[in-house]
């Protein structure tokens, strides 16, 4: 029996529906580059510039992690025609990602004449590189010192991460000599701190690296992490996880007990599985679920902000605290709402 099916789906909450999984409409591209600059200094919009040479996987890992959905192996590839942008909603944080084209032509641009706008107010910069791209280290290496510079010239303040992308196509006995290569080709004398992350989306390493790039890009630590501790220790659950409605993981609480036996992957079937049970339902107003195993008690609540709070309790703790299970569901709802008034 895998780990899904020990769950029993066994409650639902009414509240307005506005929880379900959608895709986030593309904003046109116009010529009013600083216009838009403009905007996202006055709206305080994070954000992300996500580059690399053409066919690494960037737009991919957009719509993975916006979307929540794997895609084919063999999905037909279609280059980005100069540069798109996606806005999404996390925690009430508007994030914009740009997601630059990899041609020579286009690299060039934004690295000169559009370096300004490119550059400009940027939270985060992610620099993909193809893992089967060794021969074009060098190419990837003189945009990756190029993009670095032009981001501590224009935003000085902003992190910048490496993705080692499509890990999954490098044979096992191959990948320490990959990533060796790699690492020593682009970071041995990189002058700006990068976080360096293995990546791939047919697993849980490309969550996990953009987690972290969602975490900074929202300051979500500050204002929701202190909470999320309090109640966890005052109701003791045993573990505690922020997630964006696509799965992406936010936030987890390293002084619950966690549970070390289910993996972040399974995590994420129990997660799609909620998704789709709430999809399948007559009620379509539904935006938690709790279930439950033999031993332990789960609550899935989907905010209005963009979150999703994935809370698991072992079921000792009922008995210990004389609480019944409806008791401690309308807890959650209710601290939910309050992380709600924080955003």
């Amino acid at each position: 029996m895998n780990f899904i099916d020990q769950f029993t789906f066994i409650a639902f909450e009414k509240t307005p529906n506005n929880w379900i999984l959608h895709k986030i409409l593309l904003m046109n591209i116009n010529d009013a580059r600083f216009q838009y600059l403009s905007y996202l200094a006055k709206k305080e919009v994070s954000k992300i510039l996500i580059l690399g040479l053409q066919a690494s996987g960037k737009t991919t890992i957009i719509k993975t992690v916006t979307e929540g959905q794997t895609p084919e192996k063999e999905e037909e590839y279609l280059p980005t025609i100069d540069y798109e942008r996606k806005r999404i909603v996390i925690a009430g944080q508007e994030i914009v990602i740009f997601d630059l084209g990899g041609q020579t032509t286009f690299l060039d641009r934004y690295t000169d004449g559009l370096s300004d706008f490119i550059f400009s107010g940027v939270s985060v910069l992610i620099f993909v590189v193809d893992s089967m791209q060794i021969k074009e280290l060098s190419r990837v290496k003189h945009y990756l010192d190029i993009s670095l510079a032009k981001l501590a010239q224009y935003s000085p303040t902003a992190s910048a991460y490496l993705f080692q992308h499509k890990t999954d196509l490098i044979p096992e006995k191959l990948k320490v000599e990959v990533r060796s290569t790699i690492t020593d080709h682009l970071l041995g004398d990189t002058p700006l701190l990068l976080k360096y992350y293995e990546t791939s989306v047919f697993n849980t390493s490309i969550f996990i690296a953009m987690g972290e790039v969602f975490v900074e890009a929202t300051n979500i630590t500050e204002t929701i992490k202190p909470l999320l501790e309090t109640f966890i220790l005052h109701n003791t659950a045993e573990m505690a996880q922020l997630f964006t409605k696509a799965g992406v993981p936010l936030i987890q609480i390293e002084n619950t007990l966690n549970f070390d036996h289910i993996s972040l992957a399974e995590v994420r079937k129990v997660f799609n599985a909620v998704v789709q049970n709430l999809a399948n339902s007559t009620d379509q107003t539904s935006s938690s679920v709790l279930f439950e195993s033999n031993n332990r008690v789960f609550i899935v609540k989907f905010t209005e902000s963009g979150l999703v709070l994935f809370l698991g309790f072992h079921k000792d703790r009922f008995l210990e605290k004389h609480e019944s299970v409806p008791s401690l569901y309308s807890k959650v709802l209710a601290f939910s709402l309050q992380l709600e008034s924080m955003i």
